[in-house]
C-alpha cells in the first residue's frame, strides 16, 4: 500500500499498469465538474489519482515522473494558478528554462447548456519571450467558473510526438539541400578535371611495366622513322636544285 493514497486510487494505479488498454482519459467536462470540483470542496480521497504540483516550479519534461498514473503522452495535475506580480493580472507562466505561452482564445466548457468553466491552451517555449523556441509540450488548463483566478486549476499535459520527428525531417531536408548546393557551387570544370585525371590514371594504371616500356620503344622507333623520312625529302630537293641546266 502506498502511504497517503486511498485504496481506490491505488486500485486505479494498479489497473493502469496491469491491464493493457486501461487508460485514465477524462473528458473536459469530467475534469471540471468532478475532479476539480471535488478537489476544491475538500474531497481529497476522490481525486488522488491526480497529483498536485506547482507546474512553474518544474520543466515540462520533468512533470511526467510526478504523475500518479503513468502514460506515454498525457498526464494530469492540479496546480495553483498564481499571479506573475502580487498586484498584477497576469498569471505566472515562467519556469527556469522557459515559459508557457497561451495560444488561441479561452473557451467555455459546458455541461449540457450550462457553462461550468473555461479551457485555455498553452505551449511551452524555451528561452524568454519574445524570442522563445516552441517545443512539443502542450498544456490545457481548466478553471472552474465560480472560483477566483488564483484558485486551483486542473491541467492536461500532452507531448506532441510528431513535433520532433517533423522538425528533424525539416532539418534533414535543409541539410540535404545545403549539400546539393555546395556541390553545384563547385562548378562543372572541377568535376571534369577529376574525371580527366581518372581517365589518364586508369589508362596507365591498367598496363604493366613491360607493356609501358614496349609502348615507349614503339613510339621512339616511329619518331626516328619520321625524322629519317623528313631528312631524305630535304636531300632530294637539294639535288634537284644543283643540277645544271642544258
Amino acid at each position: 500500500m502506498i502511504e497517503g493514497v486511498s485504496r481506490e486510487a491505488q486500485m486505479s494505479l494498479a489497473a493502469s499498469s496491469m491491464f493493457p488498454g486501461f487508460r485514465f482519459c477524462p473528458t473536459d467536462e469530467e475534469l471540471i465538474s468532478y475532479y476539480l470540483r471535488k478537489k476544491l470542496d475538500g474531497h481529497e480521497d476522490s481525486v488522488q489519482v491526480i497529483s498536485e504540483v506547482e507546474l512553474c516550479n518544474f520543466e515540462p519534461w520533468d512533470l511526467p515522473a510526478k504523475s500518479f498514473i503513468q502514460s506515454d503522452n498525457e498526464w494530469f495535475f492540479f496546480s495553483p494558478r498564481g499571479r506573475k506580480y502580487p498586484n498584477g493580472t497576469q498569471s505566472k507562466r515562467a519556469t527556469e528554462y522557459g515559459y508557457w505561452k497561451a495560444t488561441g482564445k479561452e473557451r467555455n466548457v459546458k455541461s449540457g447548456s450550462n457553462v461550468i468553466g473555461t479551457k485555455r491552451t498553452l505551449v511551452f517555449h524555451l528561452g524568454r519571450a519574445p524570442k522563445g523556441e516552441r517545443t512539443e509540450w502542450i498544456m490545457h488548463e481548466y478553471c472552474i467558473s465560480d472560483k477566483s483566478q488564483e484558485s486551483l486549476v486542473v491541467c492536461r499535459l500532452k507531448r506532441n510526438t510528431e513535433f520532433r520527428s517533423s522538425d528533424a525531417q525539416n532539418r534533414a531536408s535543409s541539410s540535404q539541400m545545403h549539400i546539393v548546393n555546395s556541390h553545384e557551387s563547385d562548378g562543372v570544370d572541377q568535376r571534369d578535371g577529376v574525371c580527366q585525371e581518372d581517365k589518364e590514371g586508369s589508362s596507365y594504371g591498367s598496363l604493366s611495366t613491360e607493356q609501358i616500356d614496349s609502348v615507349s620503344e614503339s613510339n621512339q622507333r616511329l619518331a626516328n622513322e619520321t625524322a629519317l623520312t623528313e631528312s631524305s625529302g630535304h636531300a632530294k630537293v637539294d639535288l634537284c636544285i644543283t643540277y645544271p641546266q642544258f
